[in-house]
């Protein structure tokens, strides 16, 4: 009588570790540098399939990435975890590592190779120095007072303030204090220089000045990860990132309205003036400081620079959109929720002309319409104990909400209508944001 287990494989305990090991070590990268949840599962359940090991199970909870081998003749089981507490925008090394995973699914070479690789790309100097990725977020900064109103002087102030907001907040994160704290600092600091600019030029709206700072903030936030997780089916990873926005939030809450105290009692007025709504005159000084304030985040993010005149003129376009949608009275809600469909749609085919994830291009396009305005008018009725600021800010929520279904929903399109989305249901439920899919029907995905 034949032995059933004669056709079953030798289990190599050695080869199997150091597959697990190299395929975590990857999902690390790309899940610190930007990749959400869905992503880094699929890239982890791929990577070792490629390897030959079947039957792996992947999971991702909040910061936690795990992944276990079971042996089919043995049942024994390894596992490897790491825990990835600190996450920042860094899409140049996500791309190079999405690019490595990719060729390794194609064609996987000697596992000591590609942990070679892989130690290239993490160790390799950053795309943009210190320095200039801190003008990048100054650029965001005074991009977005042109985009509020602002004139020259609240530009420059609002340039300066930012630059200092992102050197000091970094300085306490590398002295590992708390996320919320450092937006307290960060948020105080727009009303500080407010006040210089009121002394400066009293004809100038100080406001202005805080609301560029806290959108350099919000620029950050994981609004757009907590709603990718969760529609995603990853509610638990969701949620906890939706707490760290909502964490973020409350230190610019406390940052905003003390320092807005504080100079009250000194005289000082930061009340947000009722503005016109813009009309076509104003479009091209629009479209120009939208384009600055996508180039700024591309800097600070370091987006790839062959993909960086692509996110210039999506964050034209999604501005362009946004436009259109307050013109035809669609609301604050849906008109952003429609510019994000529409920039996702044209996303997921640039992608593959600049050859980055759609992630990327998609969150860059976006900054200029993270709501900062409405979040202020909140922070500011709820200094003063009115019930109303509450409504500003579930508003501010909403369209933040609404960015990222709207960019989400736009690629699950895409990858629908030209085939990947359909074979991926199988095992995931959104689209995959940072990884190559091929798009059409007659090829293979990657993933």
């Amino acid at each position: 009588m034949a032995d059933p287990t004669e056709s079953l494989p030798v289990f190599d305990a050695a080869y199997t570790r150091s597959v697990l090991d190299l395929t975590m070590r990857l999902a690390e990268v790309i899940f610190s540098s930007g990749a959400g949840a869905e992503d880094a599962t699929a890239a982890m359940l791929a990577v070792t399939r490629a390897y030959g090991l079947k039957g792996t199970e992947a999971d991702i909870t909040h910061t936690l990435l795990t992944l276990t081998h079971e042996d089919p003749g043995s049942h024994e089981s390894i596992s490897r975890s790491r825990n990835v507490k600190y996450r920042t925008l860094d899409y140049s090394k996500l791309t190079e590592t999405t690019e490595l995973i990719a060729d390794l699914i194609e064609a996987p070479t000697d596992v000591a190779e590609a942990r070679k690789k892989l130690a290239t790309i993490v160790s390799s100097k950053p795309q943009v120095p210190v320095f200039w990725r801190r003008i990048g977020w100054s650029l965001v900064g005074a991009g977005a007072a042109v985009l509020i109103g602002g004139g020259l002087t609240v530009l420059v102030a609002a340039f300066v303030a930012t630059f200092f907001v992102d050197l000091i907040t970094t300085v306490m994160a590398n002295r590992k204090v708390p996320v919320f704290y450092q937006t307290v600092v960060g948020g105080a600091i727009g009303p500080i220089v407010a006040a210089l600019v009121q002394i400066v030029d009293p004809s100038a709206s100080p406001s202005i000045v805080v609301v560029a700072t806290i959108i350099m903030l919000l620029a950050g936030v994981t609004t757009f990860g907590a709603v990718h997780d969760t529609l995603s089916g990853f509610y638990v990873t969701g949620t906890a990132r939706l707490m760290e926005a909502l964490l973020i939030s409350g230190g610019l809450v406390t940052g905003v309205a003390g320092a807005a105290l504080l100079l009250g009692r000194l005289g000082l007025d930061l009340r947000i003036e009722s503005t016109t709504a813009p009309t076509l005159a104003d479009l091209p000084v629009l479209l120009v400081a939208s384009v600055v304030i996508v180039a700024g985040f591309a800097l600070a993010a370091q987006v790839p620079w062959r993909a960086f005149w692509v996110v210039c003129v999506l964050g034209a376009l999604a501005e362009f959109l946004y436009l259109a949608g307050i013109g035809a009275e669609l609301g604050l809600v849906w008109s952003s929720g429609a510019s994000a469909v529409g920039v996702g749609l044209v996303a997921a085919v640039a992608s593959h002309i600049a050859r980055t994830p759609p992630l990327v291009i998609v969150v860059s396009a976006l900054v200029p319409l993270v709501p900062g305005l409405i979040l202020f008018r909140g922070l500011l009725q709820l200094s003063e104990g009115s019930i109303e600021g509450l409504v500003s800010l579930l508003t501010a929520g909403a369209v933040a909400g609404a960015l990222a279904a709207g960019a989400i929903l736009a690629q699950y399109v895409v990858q629908y209508v030209w085939g990947p989305a359909r074979r991926l249901q199988r095992r995931f439920i959104g689209p995959l944001m940072a990884l190559p899919v091929r798009l059409g029907r007659g090829t293979t995905k990657r993933i």
